[in-house]
Order: C-alpha cells, then sequence, then structure tokens
C-alpha cells in the first residue's frame, strides 16, 4: 500500500498516455520534460499548478511517481485518491451509470429487478448499436455482427456508492499519435454508438413525457430518427423494473454518461431521472412501435372505396377494403389500407374503380393507428 492509501501495482498498471488524456481534458497543458516525465501547468484558483507524470513505465520508482501525481490530484480536486485513480483507470472507456432507486436499502435491489436490469442494461447496449448501423421501428432478431461484436466488448464495472448503481464500460480503441491530414480521425463505431445511446435515452424520457400528457403514442413514432426503438423502449423500461408482463414492482431510475477523453468529448448535458409512471408508458409505447413495424412481403386483393390526388398528375392514394394474404399463405379479415401509387398504377386504380374491378397488390403492411398502410409497392395488377 502507497503513502496514498491505493495499491501499488493498481499504480504500476496506469498507462502514461491515458493519464496525459484525462490531464489535457480537464486543462491541464504539458509545457515540457524533466529527465523520464513530462510536466503540466494549470491554473488553479488563482495560483500556478505543476504535475510531473513519469513516462516510463519500467523505472524502479514509477509506483511513486504516480502516488505522487495522483495524490496532488486528489487534493486539488477534493477528491479520494482512490475516486482519481479510478477515473484514471477509465480514460480508455465511454462509461454510462444506470442508477436504479428501488424500495430497498441503498446499494441493495431485489434479486428479481437485479437479473431484469443486467440484462435490460446488455439489451440496451445492443439496441443502441443496431440503431447506429440501421435505423428501424424494431431491430431484427438475427443481430448485425458489428452490434454483437460490440456488446461482447463491453463490460460491466465496479459498482459506485448511492442506490444500486451499474457501471456499463464501452472500451476504446487508443487514438493514432499521428493526426490525420484532412483534420479530426474519424471517431470508432463504440463512441458513435455511445453518442446514439445518450440521444436515444433523452428522446425516449421526452416522447415518455409527451405521450403521458397527450395519452398518444405518437411521440414515440416521431421519435425513432433520434434513436428510439421498442428494443430501446422495453430496455429502459426494463432497467426500472418492467418484466413485460405488468407484476413487477417498478422504480425509478437514471442513467449518466461518462465520456473518455481520448476522442473528441461531445457537449451533452446531463439526463433528466425516469419516474416509476415512465417507465410504464416506455414499455406501452415499445407495444406500439413494435404494432407499427411492416410486415413483408403481404399481398392486398379488394376493391377501392376512396381515391385521392393532390394534384390532377402525380401519385395519388388509393384506400382499398381488401383481404390480406400473407407470407405463409392465410388470408386475414378484411381491412381498410390507405396505399399511395405511382402515376401509373394510380390511373389504372381510377379505371379499375369506375368499373368495379378487383386490386392486387403486393407490399409491405404496417399499422398506423387505425388503419393499415401498404408501403414498398413491389407488384400491382387489376384482376
Amino acid at each position: 500500500m502507497t503513502t496514498i492509501g491505493v495499491p501499488e501495482d493498481e499504480l504500476e498498471r496506469l498507462r502514461p498516455h491515458d493519464v496525459a488524456h484525462y490531464l489535457r481534458s480537464r486543462g491541464w497543458q504539458e509545457v515540457g520534460q524533466v529527465r523520464y516525465s513530462r510536466r503540466w501547468e494549470r491554473d488553479w484558483a488563482g495560483r500556478a499548478r505543476r504535475l510531473l507524470l513519469p513516462m516510463d513505465t519500467d523505472l524502479a520508482d514509477f509506483a511513486d511517481r504516480m502516488a505522487d501525481l495522483v495524490g496532488a490530484l486528489a487534493e486539488l480536486e477534493a477528491r479520494p485518491p482512490a475516486a482519481v485513480l479510478q477515473d484514471l483507470r477509465a480514460t480508455g472507456l465511454d462509461v454510462q451509470y444506470i442508477r436504479t432507486m428501488p424500495s430497498t436499502p441503498s446499494g441493495t435491489i431485489p434479486v428479481q429487478a437485479g437479473v431484469l436490469a443486467v440484462t435490460s442494461a446488455r439489451d440496451l447496449l445492443m439496441a443502441a448499436a443496431c440503431h447506429t448501423i440501421e435505423p428501424r421501428l424494431v431491430q431484427p432478431r438475427r443481430k448485425p455482427r458489428a452490434a454483437r461484436d460490440f456488446v461482447d466488448s463491453a463490460r460491466f464495472g465496479p459498482t459506485v456508492p448511492g442506490s444500486y448503481i451499474l457501471s456499463v464500460q464501452v472500451p476504446l480503441p487508443e487514438r493514432d499519435v499521428q493526426p490525420s491530414l484532412f483534420g479530426d480521425d474519424p471517431e470508432p463505431f463504440a463512441r458513435s454508438v455511445s453518442r446514439r445511446m445518450y440521444q436515444a435515452v433523452a428522446a425516449a424520457h421526452t416522447a415518455a413525457e409527451e405521450a403521458m400528457d397527450a395519452d398518444d403514442s405518437a411521440p414515440f413514432t416521431d421519435a425513432v430518427g433520434d434513436g428510439v426503438s421498442a428494443d430501446v423502449c422495453e430496455a429502459l423500461a426494463g432497467i426500472g423494473g418492467h418484466d413485460g408482463r405488468g407484476t413487477s414492482t417498478l422504480h425509478a431510475f437514471s442513467i449518466d454518461f461518462a465520456w473518455s477523453p481520448r476522442w473528441r468529448v461531445p457537449p451533452m448535458e446531463p439526463l433528466a431521472p425516469f419516474s416509476p409512471r415512465l417507465v410504464r408508458v416506455l414499455r406501452e409505447g415499445a407495444q406500439d412501435l413494435r404494432q407499427q413495424e411492416p410486415e413483408p412481403g403481404v399481398t392486398v386483393i379488394g376493391r377501392s372505396t376512396k381515391l385521392k390526388r393532390a394534384a390532377e398528375y402525380g401519385p395519388g392514394e388509393v384506400t382499398v377494403e381488401a383481404f390480406v394474404l400473407g407470407v405463409a399463405g392465410k388470408i386475414g379479415p378484411k381491412r381498410q389500407i390507405h396505399v399511395t401509387l405511382a402515376e401509373d398504377e394510380y390511373t389504372r386504380a381510377t379505371d379499375a374503380h369506375a368499373q368495379g374491378r378487383t386490386l392486387k397488390i403486393e407490399g409491405d403492411l404496417a399499422r398506423r393507428g387505425t388503419y393499415y398502410e401498404l408501403t414498398r409497392i413491389t407488384a400491382f395488377d387489376v384482376l
């Protein structure tokens, strides 16, 4: 144990370049070299302060020199040396701190709620990674390889004091020492996922509040472009204790983001916590988004009941009262289905409407509130 009360082997594992990232992100400037160390300076409370960062890990007194640096930082930042050491070791990580607030003593959580929170944290990582690759209302069951590799690389870190808190660590690659000739290097996929997760959590909170006030799930659909999906909403609801069956006890939670200084730190404001009421709304929003996911490759067969076009020429919308033939060959109930057709198909549909003939259209079927819409039309015929 060193003079600052932290294990010597922990100090020996510190990487000088990571410590340099930490110092730079907090306003310190490298101003020179003293033998095997680099000198860093900054103004602190009106006084010039100086630190020496040892750069050679093979030095016999490397741990002692690091102890001096950590102790000085702890004194300046008014924090325990162990807390400073933890931040220095996490400079290569984006970290999400998931604070659950169950009605149990601080630092504890019911076993079932804890298991659900852990699996939901994993699902949130996966949902953010998939949405980074391809935004969708509902992510496919078979996840992209890049998303699976990303989740495999993430890890849970040590808990921190307070309510039961999970720390999710996302490793970032070392940045190239030589700067790019074309400006900043492209950010790594892991940082893109962290930013997408932050954006999705913020958007889901706003959508849940708006949906609760308006008693309408449309805000969730509107937020898909900001990272919200059924998978994100389900994962957040799971962190809040909702197991999907409505039999669990819900609790508030919050998510805080800490950003690795290895890459440009995005300007992000702290996120508001989720209340138990918002947890329930999140789960309802997820269900609605799943209902809106188009069913691909269906065929509708029926007669048009309404035709509408904004101008004399161009595409138009046709409402068809039709049976639905799915990919499995089963015919569903008759539904009112809205279809937007190109100009030629709309003209043929108009003639068919006047003659009372039947339309056969293939595409992807999606539910839109009280009606259905056929999109991505692949075939059109008049029977």
